[in-house]
């Protein structure tokens, strides 16, 4: 007679489209439930994503949202989103796992920690903040994390600049899993044209929001200096955001020619559009990975990017990291981007869905049995 599946509870705020392969797999290793906090207001190209799950148990756990403008040098930076959801609480009384996954430092992980004590599972964290991502951390927040860094003993990290984090908060090497931020290799591989033709070439492509956070409007300050200085090429911005009329004024402003604005795509649409371009520039001034790197690898599209992205060391080589906030070295690697000359996308630095698949599973069946699982044979570094 079959042993039965494992039961997996996974904690999040949102079902975001890049995970969904993954959690695919989960589901049909484990008797999975996703409890989730519901939409986000800024993600408006994420829809019906529960319905994309069938072999998994989707709910929404009741509880409240709460948006703040989080600001940097009297602008808004970006906006911050607050999931207070004591709904949690609810999902794992009813459905008793056997291990539970919490993908942050606060609330949530507190309750599944709690979970995980009373009734003697193991409950992992999954975390992606970085060193410079969680700098002005607040007083209160530290607290927490100080407390959640002792309390629970099976961590996953996004990837190196993830570790270094949790390494900072005192936490043992032996119980951190490293495997990366990734998305669904399979739908970037697919053969698809170039939605657009544009003229002239190269195409410098940017995709993502249009906020503050997220560096656009250095993006522009060093396409228009480029153009002033004769250089040639086109720049195209794919994405939607509270600053998309603001940055349309700057490029007006500042006689940048050759621009386009096109509105967000879902995942599936976005191969067309990394095909339509030469190469893809991400200027971010914060970010705890960069997804958009991976899909242009997958693409074949080489990658400026910037070094607050959480993914830049591990996936690219110096010649394609930048400062942003450096006007001189962001505009000598943008001509160096238009003229050709960086190193070819590198898809042997990028983990499988599969391999972090694997990986996972690992942990979560090591969780249950030991407090150090063994190397796995992926390479997900397991510290001793």
């Amino acid at each position: 007679m079959p042993s039965r599946k494992k039961k997996l509870s996974l904690l999040i705020n949102i079902i975001a489209p890049a995970r969904l392969a993954l959690y695919s797999g989960l589901a049909d290793h484990f008797e999975l439930q996703i409890s989730h906090g519901g939409t986000e207001g800024n993600r408006d190209s994420w829809q019906a994503l529960d319905e994309k799950l069938p072999n998994a148990r989707v709910r929404r756990a009741w509880g409240w949202q709460i948006s703040l403008p989080r600001k940097e040098n009297g602008k808004q930076f970006d906006r911050r989103f607050i999931h207070i959801t004591p709904g949690y609480i609810a999902h794992l009384l009813s459905f008793r796992p056997d291990v539970v996954i919490s993908n942050e430092m606060g609330l949530r992980s507190l309750i599944a920690l709690a979970y995980g004590a009373i009734f003697r599972k193991p409950v992992l964290v999954w975390w992606g903040g970085t060193p410079h991502t969680e700098r002005k951390t607040n007083f209160a927040r530290r607290l927490l994390r100080a407390l959640i860094s002792r309390w629970a003993r099976h961590w996953i990290s996004y990837g190196q600049t993830s570790t270094e984090y949790l390494l900072s908060l005192g936490i043992y090497r032996g119980r951190i899993v490293e495997i990366q931020n990734a998305v669904d290799e399979t739908l970037f591989f697919a053969d698809a044209a170039p939605e657009l033709d544009i003229q002239p070439r190269p195409v410098v492509l940017y995709a993502g929001q249009l906020i503050a956070r997220k560096g656009v409007e250095l993006l522009i300050d060093a396409a228009s200096a480029a153009q002033r200085e004769g250089d040639v090429f086109s720049l195209l911005l794919v994405g939607n955001g509270r600053d998309k009329q603001a940055l349309e004024a700057q490029a007006k402003s500042e006689g940048l020619g050759n621009i386009r604005f096109l509105p967000s795509r879902p995942p599936e649409k976005m191969p067309a559009i990394y095909r339509s371009a030469d190469v893809l520039i991400f200027p971010t001034l914060e970010d705890v990975w960069g997804l958009v790197a991976n899909e242009a690898i997958l693409c074949g599209l080489p990658v400026l990017c910037s070094k607050y992205a959480g993914c830049a060391s591990e996936l690219f080589s110096p010649e394609s990291v930048f400062d942003p906030e450096n006007p001189l070295d962001f505009r000598h690697k943008f001509r160096r981007a238009i003229s050709g000359q960086l190193p070819k996308p590198d898809r042997s630095r990028l983990k499988t869905t599969p391999q972090l698949l694997g990986d996972l599973i690992r942990a979560i069946e090591g969780s249950a049995q030991s407090t150090q699982p063994s190397l796995s044979a992926t390479g997900a570094r397991i510290y001793e």
